[in-house]
């Protein structure tokens, strides 16, 4: 009897571990979305110039500390504006990382859209000026149901990328 008491109950468990890993169902997205991702680091200019120390700057200074220029380590901060189809969906500040400023700055954002042709706007200001964009780039897509487009930026050229992929 102590066995088929034993036996019985695992059966029950094995049941409702069964029944829980098929429902409730749960899915990423509706059947008609997709998901944009923004996802790059990238090191903002320098603060400020770098400066060459006079002569009497340079005495003033231990001997094992005496570079002929002084340079400023912290970074500006990044300003992101994301847009789809003319409506702006995400903007942000991000500062950069490291104890002194002075690293990149790490994006990662995912957003869910409608299937469908989108057009998209990515802006990008590290230089510390006021206004405008340093890098911006707008995209036309056509994004497919359950398709996850990656947006990320390349050092090298300068500019914005896609990358596609599907479910």
């Amino acid at each position: 009897m102590k066995y088929l008491l034993q036996f019985a109950s695992y059966a029950l468990f094995a049941v409702v571990v069964g029944l829980f890993s098929i429902w409730p169902r749960y899915a990423l997205l509706q059947q008609d979305e997709a998901i944009i991702s923004l996802t790059f680091s990238h090191a903002a200019e320098l603060i400020g110039e770098c400066r060459r120390l006079s002569q009497e700057e340079l005495n003033e200074l231990p001997p094992n500390m005496r570079k002929p220029d002084e340079c400023p380590r912290e970074r500006h901060p990044l300003i992101l504006q994301f847009g789809i189809d003319g409506e702006t969906v995400y903007e942000a500040n991000l500062p950069p990382s490291g104890l002194w400023r002075d690293g990149k700055t790490d994006v990662y954002r995912r957003l869910r859209v409608g299937a469908g042709e989108h057009t998209l706007f990515i802006g990008m200001r590290d230089s510390g000026r006021t206004t405008g964009f340093d890098y911006q780039r707008d995209f036309q897509l056509s994004i497919g149901p359950g398709q996850n487009i990656a947006i990320g930026f390349d050092e090298s050229a300068g500019q914005f990328q896609t990358h596609q992929g599907s479910r």
